[in-house]
């Protein structure tokens, strides 16, 4: 009896195996029926094509133009591959040469295949294992453009192509605010400008090799929105990191008339870095507590007091908090309300952008130089665009924009009294 139940348990565990085979065998044969059906059906295509321009086979017709030509084979984009297919040709039969098949050209679109490899790349497919990513390929017809060098060549391609697009994309939309930071990527700094409009909705506006120190880059990365469309004379605050270079080059390209908002949370990194260890979270609390009052009288205050506690012991850290310490207060002094204050106070929606980005090159091991990586920073930022939401507090522009008219009216009626 024992050995009965070893016997028949020794057949459960084979038909194991045995069944998982046929269900691949199964599952492979059905999809490439599936493809051998979506073949036939092209080519069917081709033959109501040809019908129709050359009349029915074998009917006799006067004045001929086009004529059926023999076969040859042409490469077709089906499932995220090229599939070699023999297919018949129309001849002009006058000028002796051959006429194109819409069908053909159609399906031999190879923007339909990069788009495709594209797409598996930003989710993660790598080239080596694209080919596995696809369904199975077909056993009566050749498979092409799946090798790893092909669909490298392919995304490099489409890359390029996109970040040129974009890089030259024209600006319709009015955004009074407009953030700048640079981003970091294999020892390559890369500078992101971003909008927002009237309603809150962000727009990554152009993205450019160099940093915020540098001056000749930052007026490059301007110049260029200001060429493709960037309405300036509606911009009415930037908030930027702090960079000197970056202050410069708005003022020389969009001209002094815009306000400037320096990132708080900037502001407190390089405060913290003057700071031994054991002392940088209470001064970034007691920053941070200045920053959240709700009036510029108080936050200009409470500021003031920790550059005097800092100056005691820490000068170089309270020289740092010191320096534009009234541009990290600007929207404090333009009466923002709280929550609208809170999106536009620092960089963070291109922190959030930077994610993103990171996001989708995460499995990028080498970065063989800048051009690469503007590449993949351009493709992670066109990604990350499709997640964005309107920026918290977004029901308070409309106020907030009346103030910094009235408030540029202030500054410029205390102007005149001064002159």
């Amino acid at each position: 009896m024992r050995c009965k139940n070893q016997s028949v348990k020794k057949q459960e565990v084979n038909s194991v195996p045995l069944q998982k085979s046929i269900s691949e065998e199964i599952q492979g044969s059905l999809l490439d029926k599936v493809i051998s059906l979506g073949i036939e059906a092209y080519l069917e295509l081709i033959e109501q094509e040809i019908t129709l321009i050359c009349g029915e086979r074998y009917k006799h017709m006067t004045g001929r133009v086009y004529g059926r030509w023999s076969g040859k084979e042409s490469s077709v984009i089906l499932g995220g591959k090229k599939i070699s297919v023999s297919h018949p040709r129309i001849r002009n039969i006058q000028q002796k040469k051959e006429v194109e098949i819409e069908a053909v050209t159609c399906y031999k679109d190879r923007d339909l295949l990069t788009q495709r490899q594209l797409e598996q790349m930003i989710i993660g497919v790598s080239t080596r294992k694209y080919a596995r990513s696809l369904e199975t390929s077909s056993c009566t017809h050749l498979d092409r453009s799946v090798s790893k060098s092909s669909v490298s060549r392919n995304f490099i391609a489409k890359t390029r192509e996109k970040l040129e697009a974009w890089r030259n994309e024209s600006i319709r939309e009015i955004y009074p605010f407009i953030m700048i930071d640079g981003i970091v990527y294999a020892k390559t700094t890369v500078l992101v400008a971003l909008g927002i409009d009237k309603d809150g909705i962000k727009k990554p506006l152009g993205a450019w090799e160099g940093s915020t120190e540098n001056t000749r880059v930052c007026i490059d990365l301007l110049q260029n929105l200001v060429d493709r469309g960037f309405d300036a004379s509606s911009c009415k605050l930037a908030i930027i990191d702090g960079g000197k270079a970056l202050r410069k080059a708005i003022d020389e390209v969009f001209g002094k008339g815009i306000l400037i908002q320096r990132c708080q949370v900037h502001k407190k990194r390089n405060v913290a870095d003057y700071l031994p260890k054991e002392k940088r979270e209470s001064v970034k609390r007691a920053i941070s507590e200045a920053y959240n009052a709700d009036k510029y009288e108080t936050a200009r205050k409470l500021l003031q007091n920790t550059i005097n506690w800092l100056d005691k012991s820490y000068p170089s850290a309270a020289r740092s908090l010191r320096e534009g310490l009234e541009e990290t207060l600007t929207l404090h002094k333009l009466n923002a309300h709280g929550m609208i204050r809170k999106s536009l106070s620092t960089t963070n929606p291109i922190e959030s952008l930077n994610s993103g980005i990171r996001n989708v090159t995460r499995r990028v091991k080498r970065w063989r130089n800048s051009e690469m990586v503007m590449r993949w920073v351009c493709t992670g930022i066109i990604e990350s665009e499709r997640n964005f939401r309107k920026i918290k507090g977004c029901a308070h522009i409309d106020s907030l924009l009346k103030n910094i008219e009235s408030f540029g009216e202030k500054v410029l009626e205390e102007n005149i009294q001064a002159a």
